[in-house]
């Protein structure tokens, strides 16, 4: 089984190599870039705190973000010690500074999809747009080359039930 995902990650990735072009390598690099440390979210998180209306939702998004990192970067990182793909082929020249951690979980992903789910739950009029995002940003880590396929899907999945979790037992 394991050999199945890691040859079809490579395949993917192989794919998704065909599509660079020199104008999609400066959007991506800017996508994933507003994902670093969950910028972007941040940025959307920290005014709904001085917004009395939106201090709750607020609080939700950023323990959301938390409790991925926690989970994705201390936790799960560790315990699976993944290498990425840029690491494994140490020759290629990679768009962005090659990460010091490890691959499983995207962490990217995985803040970017707890957010989107979150601001979705609380704001269903912005589902669309904090999902598409949270999509951008995974697929900016594939173009890049410093995820496989399997980390974005286990990150948009921690980032999930981070923010489900987060959602049911925050009491405002």
């Amino acid at each position: 089984m394991i050999n199945t995902i890691k040859t079809l990650d490579e395949r993917i990735l192989l794919k998704i190599a065909k599509l660079q072009r020199p104008y999609l390598n400066k959007i991506m690099v800017a996508t994933t870039t507003a994902g670093n440390t969950g910028t972007i979210w941040l940025l959307i998180a920290f005014p709904m705190l001085l917004n009395s209306t939106a201090r709750n939702q607020g609080i939700k998004l950023i323990l959301s973000l938390l409790l991925t990192g926690f989970m994705g970067e201390i936790i799960i990182k560790r315990l699976v010690g993944r290498m990425r793909p840029s690491k494994i082929s140490e020759q290629e020249k990679l768009l962005i500074k090659k990460p010091i951690t490890y691959s499983f979980p995207s962490g990217h992903t995985s803040s970017s999809f707890a957010a989107a789910l979150t601001i979705s739950l609380n704001y269903p009029n912005f589902a669309v747009a904090a999902f598409t995002l949270a999509g951008a940003i995974a697929f900016s880590r594939l173009y890049l080359r410093v995820h496989y396929p399997s980390d974005i899907l286990a990150g948009a999945v921690l980032g999930i039930i981070c923010s489900l979790g987060v959602n049911a037992f925050y009491l405002s």
